[in-house]
């Protein structure tokens, strides 16, 4: 049977239809395939080539790193050599004459037509002493008072060196609660296995007193005898002559002497440690002791490094927490810039408004507006997001400083600080309107604290002895972690002695910050009074009473 030319055509189009379909899929799928490997190649290219770019910039700042160790050890040889040099005492004739012949033929020739005047005497420099640098002895001259005043004064070490981050931790006394234990727990517990052995914290104790700092690093060997012994924990703590005397720094920013104090001092415990630790590893970390840290922090903070040093490769610092001086990283190799900017400005500003100004002199000029600014010191400055670290501490180390609980979460702190063993009093007066659950009453015996609504000019708050005493130390403190504007503004603290029936003298008053505190021995007295000098917006919180006495004088 013979099919009609159309229909045979039809039946072949029929048979046909599904191997072109067939080939269709075929190549669609080939070419789906093909452009899944190109773009696939070229994914993992470019994930290869930014591999490399953070290894090419890690590799970077580990050379700058080394690189400055070897211009130190140059110093040192240098200074070494000017020493030897100056020591031969070879000023004669032949000294000049081996200095001519270092010089080149068009030289000699013109000093020897030159001769006799002061213009050929110029190139003779060997009696001229060598440009002293502006450095630590002349920007802090209180060092040159003792030869081994930058020398440590205590230093347990396990020897460790070489590390890629060093992370810093200075601690000082502070007013009424610690936090350091629970900082070093954190700053451990928080690396992983391969930070443990590339790590070094350094525990910098800014204390001059031998006994703290020997109860501090025993402490810190007792809870962590493994990373002492490790390497991963070091302390070290300055003499008493790498300080100046603090009385007699001159006021700045409009600040109280006491806050003056204890930011420069701040601020020479920074210099302390950064000095100290720029040699110990390719990045210095600056933390405080009363932070906690988030896990994994190292390994977080190694792989911004290295995404931010290809993009942006000319940072001056990282920022890993916003707060302060906290989580700030450094290039070691560019702290020296840092410490010589913090050397010259240490008595006028905070650490925080120093790391500010040193980005704002990096980059900024008068031309340019605040806004400009700004972003030029971002760009110089990046940010990780979020932050790192938490600051946990609510009694700052400038004593009396309370920080705001609500900065600090799941954190109770106390609210007051009770003394069962005040000595008895025969009444307690007040014109103050008391909380109806916080009475002046309550506060003295230690079961609660004082809050007292606005005070007003010519308030008082008085405590009558039951007999005369002798007082040897008082602390008054106002405010608490909830309420930390509920202070004494303007309040002084009298004492009325036993001779005298009415006339009260002023021994102290409230600080900025609502402590009044001192050690002196005084009385007998028979009752001491807080009055007030200026009426305030807030209440007033009194959330510690102290009264220290001594023995009585001995009758004559």
């Amino acid at each position: 049977m013979v099919l009609p030319n159309k229909a045979s055509r039809a039946l072949s189009g029929l048979l046909l239809a599904p191997k072109k379909r067939i080939a269709a899929c075929l190549a669609v799928l080939l070419v789906g395939v093909f452009t899944y490997i190109v773009i696939s190649s070229a994914s993992s290219r470019l994930e290869r080539e930014e591999r490399i770019e953070q290894l090419l910039g890690s590799m970077r700042d580990h050379l700058d790193y080394l690189d400055s160790q070897y211009r130190g050890k140059q110093e040192a040889v240098l200074a070494l050599q000017a020493k030897m040099f100056s020591g031969r005492g070879n000023s004669s004739q032949n000294g000049h004459e081996f200095s001519l012949a270092s010089l080149s033929p068009s030289v000699q020739i013109l000093l020897k037509n030159m001769t006799g005047s002061k213009a050929a005497g110029g190139v003779y420099t060997k009696h001229i002493s060598q440009l002293r640098i502006p450095f630590v002895y002349q920007l802090l001259p209180h060092l040159m008072d003792d030869p081994q005043s930058l020398r440590p004064a205590y230093h347990m070490s396990g020897g460790r060196s070489f590390c890629e981050i060093v992370v810093g931790v200075p601690t000082v006394k502070r007013d009424k609660e610690s936090y350091l234990m629970v900082t070093l727990t954190h700053l451990v517990t928080e690396l992983t296995p391969a930070d443990v052995n590339n790590t070094l914290i350094v525990v910098m104790v800014g204390e001059t007193e031998l006994d703290y700092v020997l109860q501090i690093a025993r402490q810190i060997e007792t809870m962590f005898p493994t990373q002492v012994d490790s390497g991963l924990i070091e302390v070290i703590s300055p003499r008493d002559s790498y300080y100046p005397d603090f009385d007699k720094l001159p006021d700045t920013l409009g600040d109280s002497h006491k806050r003056v104090k204890w930011r420069s001092k701040q601020n020479l415990d920074t210099i302390f440690l950064m000095a100290y630790a720029q040699s110990k590893g390719t990045f210095f970390l600056m933390v405080e002791d009363d932070i906690i840290a988030k896990k994994n922090y190292i390994q977080i903070i190694k792989k911004f490094i290295a995404t931010t040093t290809v993009s942006n490769p000319n940072w001056i610092f990282i920022e890993f927490c916003h707060i302060g001086g906290i989580g700030k990283l450094f290039r070691s190799a560019e702290l020296i810039k840092f410490i010589n900017y913090a050397q010259i400005f240490y008595n006028n500003l905070p650490t925080d408004w120093l790391l500010e100004s040193y980005l704002a002199d990096r980059v900024c000029n008068l031309e340019k507006t605040a806004k400009k600014c700004a972003a030029a010191k971002d760009k110089i400055r990046p940010k990780f997001k979020p932050s790192l670290f938490q600051h946990i501490g609510i009694y700052s180390s400038l004593k009396g400083k309370i920080h705001k609980s609500g900065n600090v979460k799941s954190r109770v702190a106390p609210k007051f600080f009770p003394h069962t063993d005040n000595p008895p009093l025969r009444t307690i007066k007040t014109d103050i309107t008391e909380h109806s659950a916080h009475s002046l009453q309550k506060a003295y015996a230690g079961q609660t604290f004082f809050w007292g609504q606005r005070p007003k000019k010519g308030n008082f708050v008085e405590f009558w002895f039951e007999r005369p005493i002798v007082m040897t130390h008082y602390v008054f403190r106002s405010g608490n972690p909830d309420h930390v504007q509920d202070l004494f503004y303007n309040t002084t603290l009298e004492v009325l002695a036993a001779r005298n029936r009415s006339n009260f003298t002023v021994i102290g008053t409230f600080d900025e910050f609502g402590l009044a505190e001192d050690d002196l021995s005084m009385g007998p007295i028979t009752a001491i009074r807080l009055s007030v000098h200026r009426n305030s917006s807030f209440w007033v919180i009194l959330s510690e009473i102290q009264i220290k006495v001594g023995p009585a004088p001995e009758a004559r």
